[in-house]
């Protein structure tokens, strides 16, 4: 809404890790725009204890993004935005590591009245990877993903208070990667509609109910997913339950990956994946009075043919990984959640999480999800004229996980229990804002020094 505004920032920390950006935007009329840069770099590190990485590679980042607004008509809202992403990692070598990044979209809102609208877009991808040669100052591109997608939506509202969705979208997907055969190239063409209607027969209970038809032309799948949620409000209690199915069709890479893994093993593609399915259940219940809120969630998951990857001997005796279904899996989970907010300036916020995994008789357990996991937030602010601050103290608690691994890079030499202990993570975060439009924000990361 202003006129124009300007934000600068520096970031500073160890291993000579610096970020520097800006970002500028003015609102002039019928314009607005807002132009984003960034530049990180930090310094090549090693960790403290040896193991599957000894060492973080350093790089050095490059990111411009531009947004522009335009309203030719009070109905009528126009969106164009446009990025570029550059990475250089610096790996021993005479070869570094680049990635790029090209993306833009234009987007049409337009609002016929207050009960309808319509949103039509298009968007743009293409990520590259590349060796660049140091000697020779050569690019060699051996990686591109690059996705074309147009969408629609539309809206309408009947009696102002139930309103029905309707939508479609089309994605070309091409993809070359090093990772596939000679270099090859594949494309996917996906496609998809899909309805909503969110019905409010009184303002204590409501319906959302959907469907929606997907179709994958390189597995030629076509699916129909159909889900409906319910909520009601009891003073200050929401109970809501819904149920939805999912689904997922294999990717370019899981069916047609045929790659050398630095000498070590093969990673195998399967074009005869079939696609995930899941059925999904869930429970919940929020209470909201004042400064305080509570929620606790439960959800059931059936998922059928997870794609997932298997060991095996390879024709030359090697080691090798191929893509597989496998059999089903039920993963069952709570969550729970609190949190309060006092006029003193005193914040606070805890969750909890568990997750459970269920193996079938014979199934092995190869996942490293950890079951119990939590978090909690404990902040105090204060404000005066030309001066405020907030102290807050961030931590995450990971329970232990048992499981199994393979014991060498060979599956016949078999498989053994493994136990990753639990740990937690503290960091504390000090912001000050110093005067007008500026602020300076210290922080101590991993402050009880856990090192794995």
């Amino acid at each position: 809404d202003d006129p124009w505004n300007l934000n600068l920032n520096s970031r500073f920390s160890e291993h000579n890790d610096h970020r520097y950006g800006g970002t500028v935007g003015f609102n002039a009329g019928k314009f607005n725009s807002l132009t984003n840069v960034q530049y990180n770099n930090v310094d090549t590190y090693g960790v403290d204890n040896p193991g599957d990485f000894s060492t973080v590679f350093g790089s050095r980042v490059w990111n411009f993004k531009e947004r522009l607004i335009y309203h030719p008509l009070e109905t009528l809202k126009l969106t164009a935005r446009a990025g570029y992403y550059f990475r250089e990692r610096n790996k021993p070598g005479d070869t570094q590591d680049r990635n790029r990044d090209f993306n833009g979209g234009l987007k049409a809102n337009y609002t016929f009245n207050t009960l309808s609208n319509l949103e039509v877009g298009y968007t743009f991808d293409q990520y590259d990877k590349s060796d660049y040669q140091v000697l020779y100052k050569n690019d060699v591109r051996d990686y591109s993903n690059v996705q074309h997608n147009v969408h629609a939506l539309y809206n309408y509202t009947f009696n102002e208070k139930h309103t029905l969705t309707v939508g479609a979208d089309y994605l070309r997907d091409y993809l070359m990667s090093y990772q596939f055969t000679d270099n090859a190239d594949h494309t996917m063409h996906t496609a998809d509609a899909f309805g909503q209607f969110d019905w409010n027969p009184t303002e204590h209970f409501n319906v959302i109910s959907g469907v929606r038809f997907d179709y994958f032309s390189q597995s030629n799948v076509r699916h129909i997913s159909p889900h409906i949620g319910l909520m009601y409000k009891i003073a200050n209690c929401s109970l809501r339950g819904s149920y939805s199915q999912g689904f997922r069709s294999p990717t370019l890479k899981e069916m047609y990956m045929n790659f050398d893994m630095a000498n070590a093993m093969m990673i195998y593609g399967n074009p005869d994946l079939k696609s995930e399915t899941s059925h999904n259940f869930s429970l919940s219940a929020e209470y909201t009075k004042n400064r305080y809120n509570f929620t606790v969630s439960g959800y059931y998951n059936l998922v059928n043919d997870r794609i997932d990857l298997t060991s095996f001997r390879d024709t030359d005796g090697r080691w090798a990984q191929l893509y597989i279904n496998t059999e089903k899996v039920d993963i069952a989970g709570v969550d729970i959640n609190a949190s309060a907010k006092y006029p003193c300036g005193l914040g606070i916020r805890v969750s909890y999480g568990y997750l459970h995994e269920f193996m079938r008789d014979g199934q092995m357990k190869f996942s490293s999800t950890r079951p119990h996991s939590a978090t909690a937030r404990i902040e105090y602010g204060k404000s005066w004229d030309n001066y405020q601050f907030n102290l807050s103290l961030n931590g995450r608690a990971l329970s232990k996980v048992e499981t199994n691994k393979y014991v060498g890079n060979n599956p016949d030499e078999g498989t053994t229990g493994v136990t990753y202990a639990g740990y937690t993570m503290w960091n504390l975060t000090l912001t000050q804002g110093i005067w007008e439009g500026v602020s300076l924000n210290m922080a101590v990361n991993n402050i009880f020094n856990y090192v794995p």
